[in-house]
């Protein structure tokens, strides 16, 4: 599948954010939608401008999962992340597109973070495609 017509969810996961032992899929299909997920050494460390090339790519939507507040082992990583993700959002509502298509959510410890993707991927699959692949 090119990033080009990318019509799935894609997941940006603190590695913190999953328990001890617990292997994550890096993708699966729910619902006909294609979910890729991406571990990363923090949350923190995501890029507003790639996370917005998710959507622009035509991705139904990006979750970036983050250490619970105010508990970021790495200083002030999942604030960021809170920053970088409010700022696709806004971006998402300048344009006319709905920014709930960009979700951050903050993992507690005893919380299975795949019960969350799939969660948000069934949030995703409700709002429907995303606009910028009708464009095509």
């Amino acid at each position: 599948m090119s990033e080009s017509s990318y019509s799935g969810v894609s997941v940006y996961i603190c590695h913190r954010c999953i328990p001890e032992g617990m292997r994550l899929p890096q993708q699966w299909t729910q619902a006909g939608v294609h979910v890729r997920m991406t571990e990363l050494p923090c949350s923190g460390k995501t890029d507003a401008q790639y996370l917005f090339h998710a959507i622009e790519a035509g991705g139904r939507g990006l979750l970036v999962i983050a250490c619970p507040e105010g508990d970021c082992r790495l200083s002030q990583g999942n604030y960021r992340a809170e920053i970088r993700v409010g700022t696709v959002r806004r971006l998402l509502a300048e344009i006319g597109m709905d920014p709930e298509r960009a979700v951050l959510i903050h993992c507690a410890p005893d919380v299975d973070p795949v019960v969350l993707v799939r969660e948000a991927v069934e949030k995703f699959c409700a709002l429907g495609e995303n606009p910028v692949l009708a464009e095509r």
